[in-house]
């Protein structure tokens, strides 16, 4: 069944590494910039941070999602999924020029009902909508660390 994906995106931001790191650090706040992210529970305990998140896509459908934070550095952050998906995610940032490089990594498998049985004939679609979420983000992101 082809229920996996595998994402990979990169940006480039006017801010500092610091200050990319952040914002994606701070994952309760990513309602406040990324407009198809909803925050819906999580835990700050600093050895288990971890957020419920309720991801809109813009043909409508909601995924929702548990991340759980499993590695930190200066320049990384990384996070196990679970939910409507498993896997991992992760968010690197480095400087580049004036500003930063930030690259975003996922790698899931399909565990929603729904989604598991339209993977095999949507599965391009559904890829087609993470990209445009993630635009989304990029945009959002911009947006905040100019604000």
């Amino acid at each position: 069944m082809r229920a996996h994906y595998r994402f990979d995106h990169s940006w480039h931001v006017d801010a500092s590494p610091d200050a990319v790191l952040a914002l994606l650090e701070d994952v309760r706040g990513y309602g406040a910039w990324w407009p198809s992210v909803r925050v819906t529970g999580g835990s700050l305990a600093a050895e288990h941070r971890t957020a419920d998140l309720e991801v809109r896509a813009p043909l409508g459908y909601r995924l929702r999602i548990a991340l759980t934070e499993r590695e930190r550095s200066p320049s990384e952050l990384r996070a196990a999924i679970g939910g409507d998906l498993e896997g991992w995610c992760s968010w690197r940032v480095a400087p580049e020029g004036a500003g930063t490089r930030v690259d975003f990594a996922q790698e899931v498998e399909a565990r929603q009902p729904l989604l598991r049985a339209a993977s095999p004939l949507l599965h391009g679609a559904f890829a087609h909508q993470h990209g445009a979420v993630m635009r989304a983000a990029e945009r959002g992101l911009c947006t905040a660390l100019r604000g």
